[in-house]
């Protein structure tokens, strides 16, 4: 069942805060995922390149701290990412190191994350929140790249 989605507008402002494109969501993608089937579940698998050390912004708290962007990332972002998606129904389905390349490419990902939102709602709301947005000063000090992919499962769901 579907909640009611936030106005695109709204959640385009608040973005638009924290930055469009690079390691964030585009205008258009944001746009794609409200207008596309809202109801979940919906995994969003997260490829993460981390910076050899974090780039917290000059003025920030952290910024002559001496930690790596994995640490910036792991130990201040996603354990409130992590609270964040739970709170609205999510789970954490995947998190792992990625060890080679073994077809296809070398890549340059450390580790992949795979998150579980219950729909689109979910994910927009999380977003929108001012908590997980203050924590967002980490995923950025820590991220030198990321791809995340919004993926619906084509196996029929298992009985618990």
């Amino acid at each position: 069942m579907s909640q009611e989605l936030p106005d695109i507008d709204e959640v385009l402002k608040e973005a638009l805060k924290h930055g469009i494109g690079g390691i964030h969501p585009g205008e258009d993608q944001l746009k794609a995922l409200v207008e596309s089937n809202p109801d979940g579940p919906l995994h969003f698998v997260n490829l993460l390149s981390f910076h050899p050390e974090a780039r917290y912004p000059a003025d920030h708290e952290f910024a002559e701290r001496r930690m790596t962007g994995e640490e910036a990332y792991n130990g201040h972002y996603g354990p409130v990412a992590f609270r964040h998606v739970t709170q609205r129904g999510g789970r954490l389905t995947v998190l792992a190191t990625v060890e080679q390349a073994i077809i296809g490419r070398d890549a340059h990902w450390h580790q992949v994350a795979t998150m579980e939102y219950p729909n689109v709602a979910a994910f927009l709301d999380m977003g929108a929140d001012p908590d997980f947005q203050a924590a967002t000063v980490h995923r950025n000090a820590g991220l030198a790249d990321t791809l995340v992919l919004v993926t619906r499962s084509l196996l029929p769901p298992t009985a618990p």
